[in-house]
C-alpha cells in the first residue's frame, strides 16, 4: 500500500498552492492508497522537518509543494532516503522543476507526472557538508544577480548600487583542482552546477544533466565589465545562457589565499578551501523520462 505526505507552503503560488493541491488530489488518489496534506508554518515546521517526519513515519511518497526553496528544503531531508519526491511548482523560476522537465506552469500536468509513477534517481552536489541541488560556488553572485533583476524591473537605484558594488570587487587568484588537474584562475566568479539554471533562473550550464554523475564548473574570471555583461545579459534575457570557461568532473577543490565565502543554494557555507563533490543518483523523484 503506497502512502504519500503533501507537503505544503500554503503562501507559494500567491497563496493558492493549497488550494491547487487539493484541486488535484482526486487524481493523486487514484495513484496512492492514501495521502496526508500538511503545511509549512512560517517557522516550523519546515519543509526539511515535516520531509524527516515522512521518512520516520515510514511514508513512500512526500509530494511537495512550493517554490524551489520549499523543495529544496525538503530534498534535503530525503537525499539518500527511500522516500521518493514529487514535486508540484509552485514557485516564479522553480530550476530543478525545469532541469526535470516538469510542467511548472499547470498544476494538474505535474500531478500527472507523479500518478504515472515515472520515478528517476538523479545526482545532488555537496560541499561543507552541505548539499545542493542547483549551484554552489564563489564570487558576485549576489551583485551582479542583484544588478540584473533590478534592470529588469526598472529599479534604478538598486541596479546602479549593485553595479557600483560589483565594481569594487577585485579577482582573487585561486587554484582549482578538477578531478586531480590543477589549474590557477584569477576569478571573479565561479559556479558549481549541477543543472542548467540556477538562482533566478540563469542558464548557466547549458545542457548539465542532473543525473550523469559529474558536476559542470563555469569560471568568470579576467574582466569585471565582461563578467557584468553576461550576467546582467544573462539576467535581462532568460534565454541566454551565461557564458564562461567550462570543465566537468566529479571532484572540484578550490584554495586561494584570499578569503572567499562560499555558497550552495543560496546558503552560505564558509571560507576557502573547500571541495565540491557529486552524490550519484542519490535522490529518488518522480519526473519524466530523461530525452
Amino acid at each position: 500500500m503506497t502512502r504519500a505526505l503533501a507537503i505544503v507552503n500554503p503562501a507559494a503560488g500567491g497563496g493558492t498552492a493549497r488550494a491547487d493541491v487539493d484541486s488535484v488530489l482526486e487524481l493523486l488518489r487514484e495513484r496512492f492508497a492514501s495521502i496526508d496534506v500538511v503545511e509549512t508554518g512560517l517557522e516550523h515546521p519546515t519543509a526539511t522537518e515535516l520531509a524527516e517526519r515522512a521518512i520516520a513515519e515510514r511514508y513512500d511518497v512526500a509530494i511537495v509543494a512550493g517554490g524551489d526553496g520549499t523543495v529544496g528544503g525538503a530534498a534535503r531531508a530525503l537525499v539518500g532516503s527511500d522516500v521518493t519526491l514529487g514535486i508540484l511548482p509552485f514557485g516564479t523560476f522553480m530550476n530543478i522543476a525545469r532541469a526535470l522537465e516538469i510542467p511548472r506552469d499547470d498544476a494538474r500536468a505535474a500531478a500527472d507526472v507523479i500518478a504515472r509513477a515515472t520515478m528517476r534517481t538523479i545526482d545532488v552536489g555537496e560541499v561543507g557538508g552541505k548539499v545542493f541541488f542547483e549551484a554552489a560556488g564563489i564570487g558576485l553572485d549576489a551583485d551582479a544577480f542583484n544588478a540584473g533583476r533590478a534592470i529588469k524591473r526598472g529599479q534604478r537605484g538598486i541596479a546602479l548600487a549593485a553595479v557600483g558594488s560589483l565594481l569594487r570587487k577585485r579577482n582573487a587568484r585561486v587554484q582549482i583542482d578538477i578531478d586531480g588537474r590543477v589549474r590557477s584562475f584569477r576569478v571573479l566568479q565561479a559556479v558549481v552546477s549541477n543543472g542548467p539554471w540556477y538562482g533566478w533562473g540563469f542558464e548557466v550550464a547549458p545542457g548539465a544533466q542532473v543525473d550523469d554523475g559529474q558536476l559542470d564548473l563555469v569560471v568568470f574570471g579576467d574582466s569585471k565589465l565582461r563578467v557584468l555583461r553576461e550576467i546582467v545579459a544573462a539576467a535581462i534575457d532568460r534565454d541566454r545562457p551565461a557564458r564562461g570557461r567550462r570543465y566537468r568532473a566529479k571532484r572540484i577543490t578550490f584554495s586561494g589565499t584570499t578569503e572567499l565565502a562560499v555558497h550552495a543554494d543560496g546558503v552560505v557555507i564558509g571560507p576557502l578551501p573547500q571541495t565540491f563533490t557529486v552524490r550519484p543518483r542519490a535522490l529518488r523523484v518522480y519526473a519524466p523520462r530523461a530525452t
